[in-house]
C-alpha cells in the first residue's frame, strides 16, 4: 500500500512539473507522400472495359438534332416550351384512346438542370437535363385549384407550361386559355406534371388535393428520350420557339 502511495506521489509531481513547463514550436518541416501515381490496374480495367464501352455507346447515342440551343430564361423559355410540349406528346401516346383528357403540362424551372445544345442531342444530354428519376403524373384539378396553379405561375415569375396561355398582370393571372378555349372555373382540367410537384413539392400544395391522380409509371427523362427518337424517325428536327404562351401585361 505504501509503495502504491509513493508511485501516486511521484506521478503527481511529474505531472505538475510537466504542466509548469512552457512549450513552443521551434521548427517546421514537411514532406509529400505520393499516394496516387495515376497507374491503371490493368486487371481491373480489363474487367470493366466491356461495361464502359456499352455505357459510352448508350450515353453518346444521337437521338435528335436541334436547330438552336434550348435554354432556360425568365417568364417563358425555349427549353421549358420544348419540355412541356414533348411531355404532352408522349403522355397522349401513353393514354391512347383517352388522350383527349389531357389539357395542360406544368413543371418547375429547378427540375430542368441543364440546357440542350444546338446540333446533335444525345441520351447523355437528356440525362444532364433531367438527372432525377421523376415520373410522369396526371392530376385532375377543379377550376378553383387550376386558378391557384395559375397564381403560382405568376408568383414564380413564369415557369414551363404547355397546352395553355396566360398573361401575368401584377400578381394576377389573366386571359387564361386552355387548348385555345377560355378558362372556365366551373370545369375540371387534367394536368400532367412530375411526381415531385404532384406530391406538393416546391409549395404546390394544391396538387395534393387533386380529385383524381394517374401515375403513368414512366420517367420524365425517358419520355423526353422517346419524343426525340419519335421526331427523328419522322425526319423532323427540334425547332426551339417562344410563342407567347406566357405574356407580361404592359
Amino acid at each position: 500500500m505504501k509503495f502504491q502511495l509513493k508511485i501516486l506521489f511521484f506521478s503527481a509531481l511529474i505531472s505538475l512539473y510537466a504542466c509548469s513547463q512552457k512549450t513552443s514550436v521551434t521548427n517546421i518541416s514537411e514532406s509529400h507522400i505520393v499516394v496516387n501515381e495515376n497507374k491503371i490496374d490493368s486487371s481491373v480495367y480489363k474487367a470493366i472495359a466491356p461495361y464502359k464501352k456499352t455505357h459510352d455507346e448508350q450515353v453518346n447515342k444521337i437521338i435528335a438534332h436541334s436547330e438552336e440551343s434550348l435554354v432556360k430564361s425568365d417568364v417563358e423559355s425555349t427549353l421549358g416550351n420544348f419540355f412541356c410540349d414533348a411531355v404532352i406528346y408522349e403522355t397522349k401516346k401513353l393514354l391512347g384512346k383517352d388522350s383527349a383528357i389531357l389539357d395542360v403540362a406544368i413543371f418547375n424551372k429547378g427540375g430542368l438542370r441543364n440546357s440542350l445544345p444546338k446540333g446533335n442531342i444525345t441520351i447523355g444530354n437528356v440525362f444532364e437535363l433531367m438527372p432525377f428519376d421523376n415520373e410522369v403524373v396526371l392530376l385532375k384539378l377543379s377550376g378553383i385549384q387550376f386558378k391557384d396553379m395559375c397564381s403560382k405561375i405568376v408568383e414564380k415569375g413564369g415557369i414551363p407550361i404547355g397546352g395553355m396561355r396566360m398573361t401575368m398582370k401584377g400578381t394576377e393571372a389573366t386571359n387564361i386559355s386552355i387548348k385555345g378555349k377560355p378558362f372556365d372555373e366551373t370545369k375540371e382540367y387534367w394536368v400532367v406534371t412530375s411526381d415531385y410537384l404532384a406530391n406538393g413539392g416546391d409549395n404546390y400544395t394544391f396538387f395534393k388535393n387533386a380529385s383524381d391522380k394517374k401515375v403513368m409509371n414512366v420517367l420524365l427523362r425517358n419520355a423526353i428520350i422517346s419524343y426525340c427518337e419519335d421526331i427523328t424517325k419522322l425526319g423532323q428536327t427540334i425547332k426551339p420557339k417562344l410563342d407567347g404562351r406566357i405574356q407580361l401585361s404592359k
